[in-house]
C-alpha cells in the first residue's frame, strides 16, 4: 500500500516516523531552558534535570544573558584588534568621519563603529603615457613681448592673430614616457580627489603638452630631452600639490621621442648631418691643438734668432765702427804708408781665397815649388762648409712641420692648409 494512501483506515504512515497527527510550533521556554542547561553544564553548575529545565526564577535568567552578553562582547573586542604592516598606513574613520592615521603596528578599533582603510605608502606605481604632441612654432621666438598693440601684431606677425596661420607652422612629435608616483598622504589620496590615479594620469598629459607646446622641435629631438624630463616632471608636482591628491611623484623617464613616420627619414639625415658636423670639430680641434703649438714654438725660434740676429748685427757695426775710427787715426798721419799696407791686405785676404797661382815670370828663377796639396785641402774645406750650410738652412725649413697638413689621406687637410 502507498504511504498517505486515501482510505487507509486513518493511518498516516510517514516514511520519517512522524505518527503524530498534531505537530505544533516547538515549546519556545524548552528551548531556551536547555540552550540555558548546557551553558550551565559548561561552566560546571549542578541541575536537576538535564533536558526538561524550565526557567523558574528570575535570577537565572539574568546570569544566562549575562553569559550571552559577556561572550558577544568579548568576540566584539577581539575583532577589533589588527595589525599594519611596515610598508602600510591605516586610515580610521568614525562613523563616516576622519578621526585618525595609524602608523605599522598592533592596534584596535571599535566593530561596527570605525571603518578602516589600508594603503601601501611604500610601493611605486608606474604608468606609461604616449601621444602626438605639438611643438612651438619656428618663426615663434624664445621670449615673447610682454605687452604689444594688436597693429603692431598684425604687422610682425600675422600667425599671432590668425590662430590657423600659427597651427601651421607648428610641428608634431611623437612622445613616449614614464611616470612612477607613490601614496604620500592616505588621508588626502582617500577623501581629496575622487578617482587619484585617473587624476594624476590626466594631469601628467596636460604636463606634457604643456612643456612640449614652449619647446621647439629640434630641441625635443635633440638637447632638450632633460629639460623636458624635468620640465613634466616639475609641472606633474606642482599640479598635484595644488590639487592635495596625497601622491608623490618619484620620477619621469623619458622613453622614445620622434618625428613622425612621415617625416622621420628626414630627420634622420638631419641628425646624422650634426653627428658628421660633431665629429668634424672634434678632428679640427684635435689638428689644431697638435698644429698650434709647434706653430708657437717655430715663431718663437725665428723671434729668438732674429733678436740674436740683431745684437750680432749691431756689435759687428760698432766693432766696424770703432775700427775704422782707429784706422782713420793713424792715416791722418801717414796716409801713403797706411794705403799701401791697406792694399797689401786687401790682395793678401783676395788671393788666399783662389785657386790661382801667380808667378813673376821675371824673376829669373827657373825652378817653381807649387804647394798644390795645400790648395787641394784648402778645396775641400771651402766644399764642406759650403755643404755644412745648406743642410743648415734645410734643417730650418718649417715644411717638415706641416707635412701631415698636405697628407690627403688626413681627414683634417683643409684646416692644415688653412693654417699653412
Amino acid at each position: 500500500m502507498a504511504w498517505n494512501k486515501p482510505g487507509g483506515n486513518g493511518d498516516n504512515q510517514d516514511p520519517w516516523g512522524n505518527g503524530k497527527k498534531d505537530q505544533g510550533p516547538p515549546d519556545l521556554d524548552k528551548l531556551i531552558g536547555q540552550f540555558i542547561a548546557k551553558l550551565r553544564s559548561l561552566f560546571n553548575v549542578d541541575f536537576k534535570s538535564s533536558g526538561n529545565w524550565q526557567p523558574s526564577h528570575l535570577k537565572e535568567l539574568r546570569i544566562s544573558f549575562g553569559l550571552i552578553l559577556f561572550i558577544v562582547v568579548a568576540a566584539w573586542v577581539l575583532s577589533g584588534l589588527f595589525i599594519v604592516n611596515p610598508a602600510e598606513q591605516t586610515v580610521i574613520l568614525r562613523f563616516g568621519k576622519y578621526a585618525d592615521a595609524l602608523d605599522p603596528g598592533l592596534h584596535w578599533m571599535a566593530r561596527f563603529i570605525d571603518t578602516k582603510y589600508t594603503l601601501d605608502v611604500q610601493k611605486i606605481y608606474s604608468f606609461g603615457l604616449q601621444g602626438d604632441f605639438l611643438t612651438k612654432s619656428s618663426d615663434q621666438s624664445d621670449l615673447p613681448n610682454q605687452f604689444i598693440t594688436v597693429d603692431y601684431a598684425k604687422k610682425q606677425n600675422p600667425s599671432a592673430i590668425n590662430p590657423e596661420a600659427s597651427d601651421k607652422s607648428k610641428n608634431v612629435v611623437n612622445v613616449e614616457l614614464t611616470v612612477q608616483y607613490r601614496i604620500s598622504d592616505p588621508r588626502d589620496y582617500l577623501f581629496n580627489v575622487v578617482s587619484p590615479d585617473e587624476t594624476i594620469e590626466e594631469v601628467a598629459a596636460g604636463a606634457l603638452s604643456e612643456v612640449i607646446g614652449k619647446m621647439k622641435l629640434d630641441e625635443v629631438l635633440t638637447t632638450g630631452r632633460e629639460v623636458l624630463s624635468s620640465g613634466v616632471l616639475d609641472r606633474i608636482r606642482t599640479v598635484l600639490q595644488n590639487y592635495h591628491a596625497g601622491l608623490d611623484v618619484v620620477a619621469v623617464t623619458l622613453r622614445k621621442v620622434q618625428a613622425p613616420d612621415q617625416v622621420q627619414p628626414a630627420f634622420n639625415d638631419v641628425n646624422r648631418a650634426e653627428q658628421d658636423k660633431a665629429t668634424y670639430i672634434q678632428q679640427a680641434q684635435a689638428y689644431a691643438s697638435k698644429v698650434v703649438p709647434l706653430a708657437q714654438g717655430m715663431a718663437a725660434r725665428i723671434l729668438a734668432d732674429a733678436n740674436a740676429y740683431q745684437q750680432q748685427s749691431v756689435l759687428t757695426a760698432q766693432a766696424q765702427i770703432a775700427k775704422y775710427q782707429a784706422l782713420l787715426g793713424v792715416y791722418k798721419t801717414s796716409p801713403d804708408l797706411t794705403r799701401e799696407r791697406m792694399y797689401l791686405e786687401t790682395m793678401q785676404g783676395i788671393l788666399q781665397n783662389t785657386s790661382k797661382i801667380l808667378v813673376d815670370s821675371n824673376a829669373g828663377n827657373n825652378m817653381i815649388y807649387l804647394p798644390i796639396d795645400k790648395m787641394m785641402q784648402s778645396i775641400k774645406t771651402e766644399e764642406t762648409a759650403q755643404a755644412l750650410e745648406t743642410n743648415s738652412t734645410l734643417s730650418t725649413t718649417p715644411t717638415d712641420n706641416l707635412t701631415n697638413a698636405q697628407d690627403p689621406n688626413n681627414p683634417s687637410s683643409a684646416v692644415g692648409s688653412e693654417v699653412k
